[in-house]
């Protein structure tokens, strides 16, 4: 089974579920990190960066458990699942270093900014750039706190929060390696 990735958008089933009738939507831009921040990781040490990166976050939420991705296959990953790369810089895609990228979503929690805030502290902790927050302690409950984080070697994090779901947008870092151009996998070489 191959699992493309979704490309980002805030105005997802998740946020639709929590009631926003009207959201920004965030596409999946060029961000291609410098060249000096570009790996060189094979396919398969870029998976195990991104799996291990995926499961911290959750950790984060204090709910590393009850995950889905964005196709209903439950996290983490079994063996046979293929996610298949994205360009970093889709609108150069033919030269572009590619990345890896997948949605999850999960079960809600009731402290909002609370749940926000440590994502947050953790983006910061690892050296990324925070944008797009989203929230506030006056609206109503239910509507999603988000939050966005971009590292400079292109990795990104969306994050979502809202009392019925969460959901993690994670784009690993850029690689310029052959390999990144076909089928990641834990079987990957």
């Amino acid at each position: 089974m191959r699992v493309k990735p979704l490309a980002v958008l805030l105005c997802s089933s998740v946020l639709l579920s929590v009631g926003i009738s009207g959201c920004t939507a965030w596409t999946k831009g060029p961000h291609s990190p410098a060249a000096e921040d570009v790996t060189e990781q094979t396919s398969r040490e870029s998976y195990d960066e991104f799996v291990a990166q995926m499961d911290e976050i959750l950790a984060v939420t204090g709910e590393p458990t009850g995950w889905t991705t964005e196709f209903g296959r439950p996290w983490p990953l079994e063996p046979g699942n293929v996610l298949t790369p994205d360009a970093c810089d889709p609108e150069n895609w033919r030269t572009s270093p590619y990345q890896i990228s997948l949605q999850v979503l999960g079960p809600g929690t009731d402290d909002l900014q609370a749940d926000r805030d440590a994502m947050i502290r953790y983006m910061e902790d690892q050296g990324m750039q925070i944008s797009g927050v989203f929230g506030d302690p006056s609206y109503p409950e239910g509507v999603a706190w988000t939050v966005f984080g971009r590292a400079a070697d292109g990795r990104t994090i969306h994050y979502g929060t809202g009392t019925e779901r969460r959901s993690v947008i994670l784009h690993g870092e850029c690689s310029s390696h052959p390999s990144m151009r076909d089928g990641v996998s834990q079987e990957a070489p």
